[in-house]
Formats: C-alpha cells, sequence, structure tokens
C-alpha cells in the first residue's frame, strides 16, 4: 500500500469571527496602552532632560600623597603592608640611623668648641675693658702731673723775671714740664691702643657667638635629619603601590609607596561645553558610582574648570596650522558630596560614575 493512500484529507477550520474580533480589539488596546505609555515616557524624559544635564565621563578623585624619605640609607623595617589602612603621623619604615646619629654627635662636639671660644672671647673682652679702664687712670694721673708741671714753669718764669731764680732752675723746671707733657701724650696712645683693643675683643665675641649660633643650628639640623629616619603617613589613607623592602637602599626623595585619602573625595565630571549653558556652582547633583549600582549619592556642583581639558593636554591643538575639524570640547566640573559615603559603599579614586545634574527647576 502506498503512503499516499494512507494519508487522510487535512479538513480546514474555520475561526468564529467573533474571535477574530475580540483578539483585534485586544491587540488594538494593548498598542493602544504601549502607545500612550510611550508618549508618557517621551514627555517625562524630555521634561527631565529639559531640567537635566548628564554624562557618564566622570570619575572619583582624592588625594593621594606620595611618601618620599628626606634621608638616604638602608632601610631597617618596613612596619605596613599593601591596602592597610593608616592614620596621619603613623610609622610607615624606618631607616638605618648610624650615619645620622654620627652626624649628631660631631656637630654636638662642633658646639661645645664654638662656646668655648665664646669664653675665651668673653675673657679677653673683659681683659681688655681692665686694660683699658687703667689707661685711663694713667692718663688721669699725667694730666695732674703735667699741670702741675706747667704750673712750676709759669712760676718759675715770673720769678726768673725778677732775678729771684737762676737760669738753671728756670731749665730744670722747663724739663719737668716738657717730661709731664710727653708722658701725659705717651698714656693717652696707650688708652687709645686699649680702646682699640676693646674694640677688637668685642668683634672677637661677636664673631664667637655668631660660631657658636651656627653650631647650634647645624645640631639642630642633624637632630631633626635623625628624626627622619622613620617614614610617616602624610594623611589618613590607604597603603597604595608599595615598593620598598627591608635592606633596600633608598635615595632621599625616591617615591617608595603612595596613601590614597579613603574619605576627603570628590567627582570630576566632562561635560560638553554645550551642556554648561545653565550649570553654575550650588546646583543639585546625583551621581551613581558603577560599583553600586541603585545606590544614589548627594551632591552639589563646587566649580567649573576655566578651560577645556584638551588645553591642558601634553600637546594641545593648535586649529591654526591645518585643516580646522570642529570638535565639541569638554569641561571638568567639579562636584563634592553632600555627605561622606557610608561604609558599605566608599568611593575610591578613579571610579567611574553617572552624573546628573539638576540645572533648571
Amino acid at each position: 500500500m502506498n503512503k499516499a493512500d494512507t494519508e487522510v484529507p487535512a479538513v480546514p477550520v474555520e475561526i468564529p469571527k467573533s474571535s477574530q474580533s475580540s483578539r483585534r480589539v485586544i491587540v488594538g488596546v494593548v498598542a493602544a496602552v504601549a502607545l500612550i505609555a510611550g508618549i508618557v515616557y517621551g514627555i517625562g524624559r524630555w521634561n527631565f532632560a529639559r531640567a537635566h544635564e548628564e554624562t557618564d565621563d566622570a570619575q572619583v578623585e582624592g588625594h593621594i600623597s606620595p611618601v618620599l624619605p628626606r634621608v638616604s640609607g638602608y632601610v631597617t623595617r618596613v612596619l605596613v603592608a599593601d591596602n592597610q589602612h593608616v592614620s596621619t603621623g603613623q610609622a610607615l619604615l624606618e631607616i638605618d640611623p648610624k650615619e645620622l646619629d654620627l652626624k649628631v654627635a660631631a656637630a654636638q662636639a662642633s658646639l661645645q668648641n664654638a662656646l668655648a671660644d665664646k669664653v675665651t672671647a668673653e675673657a679677653s673682652l673683659e681683659s681688655a675693658h681692665a686694660s683699658a679702664a687703667t689707661a685711663a687712670a694713667n692718663v688721669e694721673t699725667a694730666q695732674v702731673r703735667q699741670r702741675k708741671a706747667a704750673s712750676d714753669l709759669a712760676r718759675d718764669s715770673r720769678l726768673f723775671k725778677t732775678g729771684a731764680i737762676t737760669d738753671s732752675q728756670l731749665t730744670d723746671t722747663q724739663a719737668a714740664a716738657d717730661t709731664a707733657a710727653s708722658q701725659l701724650e705717651a698714656v693717652r696712645s696707650e688708652a687709645r691702643s686699649a680702646q682699640s683693643l676693646v674694640a677688637v675683643a668685642t668683634a672677637r665675641v661677636a664673631a664667637a657667638q655668631t660660631q657658636a649660633a651656627e653650631k647650634a643650628s647645624n645640631l639642630d639640623y642633624a637632630k631633626l635629619e635623625r628624626t627622619y629616619c622613620t617614614v610617616t603617613a602624610p594623611i589618613d589613607g590607604v597603603v597604595s603601590r608599595k615598593n620598598v623592602e627591608p635592606g633596600q637602599y633608598v635615595q632621599s626623595g625616591q617615591t617608595l609607596l603612595s596613601v590614597t585619602t579613603d574619605t576627603d573625595v570628590w567627582v570630576v565630571a566632562n561635560f560638553k561645553e554645550t551642556q554648561l549653558t545653565y550649570m553654575k556652582p550650588g546646583q543639585n547633583v546625583e551621581f551613581e558610582a558603577d560599583s553600586y549600582p541603585g545606590t544614589t549619592y548627594r551632591a552639589k556642583v563646587e566649580s567649573i574648570a576655566g578651560a577645556t581639558g584638551a588645553r591642558f593636554a601634553l600637546l594641545p591643538p593648535d586649529n591654526s596650522t591645518g585643516n580646522f575639524v570642529k570638535v565639541t570640547q569638554r569641561v571638568p566640573v567639579k562636584i563634592v558630596l553632600l555627605k561622606a559615603p557610608d561604609s558599605a559603599h566608599p568611593l575610591k579614586p578613579g571610579q567611574s560614575v553617572d552624573v546628573t545634574v539638576r540645572v533648571k527647576d
């Protein structure tokens, strides 16, 4: 028997016209509802877009402080690990202090020598003052002698004219007066020399005091350098990019690790220049971080950059050097949070966010 002989012919089934009408009605209702919903949604999005500006070209920023030693030396201990939370002033690592201890000892010895020189200079000044005082007294004595000798010469000159004394006596009186005058000039010269020695001794004291102050400053600096052997955290945050191990020789100013803030963060959103028409500081902002879908952070616009990002590029564009193609530029906008993020949804520098700014009420 052939297969064709066994097939049963299909019998067409007619759908009632009432069922077809009901289906068309349902489809029409669904289409109408969808159309109305689309219109409502479109109007809502239009109203929202008219009062808001959005961008996904935004990221979290924060303070990232490099940790650099102020002195060179071998690292003896590293006191923190990667991604460890640290507080301001907490010790991060230690550098071998032996060489700096020797510098402190040398500075102390130099200071002691300078202080001894200062004492010697002060003693010399006192001796110079004493010599000057003696010389001044000698001048007064010589003046008295000179005045007496001059008085005797005047008297004998009168007596010689009257013949009361001989020429020999007048000559002796004249010689005594000349001697007294010479002695007075000699002691006056000694007094001036003594005063010069006082000036020299005073200058030596001043120099010794300056030298002692310099040595004291050198000692203070050596002690300060000694404190730099313990490298501390500059801010509160998390240890990042640690690149130091015990036994490593480090240079002054070498970046050993970084501390990234975990509290003082903000957002930099790069809006198109066409979006800045109504944007200004103080406007309300909402944003979501890609790390926490559904979590909304509230913030405000703090400031708008003074130039586009392209102006700060390593090679800023120069539209006058070739064919001009207009490109919409972006301007960085700084956004600060109204309150710190909670511990369950922390924000870290570099995270991507979607920002919405309300530019109209």
